[in-house]
């Protein structure tokens, strides 16, 4: 199938090079038409009428991040968030990757559809306070738990060092495709809040937050839009992986298809 993508990073550092040389790759292979846009101009790309049949988002939106300061949410405008609902609405695909799951923190509605929410600082959501995230980079094995789904075709299990997250994931709302076998006590992971301010030497760790989810890719939807989170991601490294490569170009593919809208169109509320 012939799809147009859209990529988007910005709000944080990423080895560029190295991840437009994957999507060049990716849709190379396969046929499909990309551009790539940057963050904040890139946001009026997500809206209904967007030309594209999916977004991927590799950005952070919605967060004030320099090292040394304290992160800071800072909220989405009524019109970004209109311009947001009418692009759930409009069945278009969407796969966020990797630090993406950090964007608008202090939009319950972004995580609510997303599946899952990274906190650089602590927040509420839904009334609920949860404590800064945590990160922890180490060598692991990504385990395909759903052989079966389309994004997962061609994927065998596969090792990989990258970035791990200790962050809510709403797992009653998504369907797990990749878990990952680290040991993923709280305690092996630094508090991220920390770690931007005084740096990883002096961050505690994240002891005393809720075990994490091993779930590290996923399938979700916000009414007839399907949506699928990696969170491998981090690294030059990562990107030339050929399974990780095969596992997000078929994410990318699924999303922008019929079946997936379909999919998503029949988890919806009535």
């Amino acid at each position: 199938m012939s799809a147009s993508i859209l990529t988007i990073t910005g709000g944080h550092s990423v080895d560029l090079d190295a991840f437009r040389a994957m999507i060049d790759d990716i849709s190379a292979a396969r046929g499909w038409r990309h551009a790539h846009a940057v963050q904040p101009s890139a946001q009026r790309w997500i809206d209904s009428d967007t030309p594209f049949d999916a977004i991927l988002c590799h950005d952070v939106p919605g967060l004030f991040l320099k090292r040394g300061e304290p992160p800071r949410p800072i909220d989405p405008s009524p019109e970004v968030q209109a311009a947001v609902g009418r692009f759930l609405a409009s069945g278009k695909g969407l796969v966020i990757l990797h630090h993406a799951l950090a964007g608008w923190p202090s939009w319950d509605g972004w995580a609510d559809a997303i599946g899952g929410r990274f906190n650089y600082a602590p927040g509420p959501w839904h009334g609920q306070q949860w404590p800064s995230s945590g990160t922890r980079i180490t060598d692991y094995t990504a385990q395909v738990v759903a052989p079966d789904h389309p994004v997962c075709a061609g994927v065998d299990d596969f090792v990989l060092h990258d970035e791990l997250y200790c962050c809510p994931v709403f797992e009653d709302r998504i369907v797990p495709l990749v878990r990952s076998d680290a040991d993923f006590a709280p305690e092996r992971f630094i508090s991220t809040y920390e770690h931007v301010i005084v740096g990883e030497d002096q961050a505690p760790s994240c002891a005393g937050h809720e075990p994490p989810s091993n779930v590290i890719a996923w399938a979700t939807s916000s009414g007839p839009t399907p949506i699928v989170f990696v969170q491998p991601g981090d690294s030059a490294q990562t990107f030339g992986l050929q399974d990780y490569r095969r596992l997000l170009g078929n994410a990318l593919g699924w999303v922008s298809s019929a079946e997936a809208r379909s999919w998503a169109q029949a988890r919806a509320p009535e």
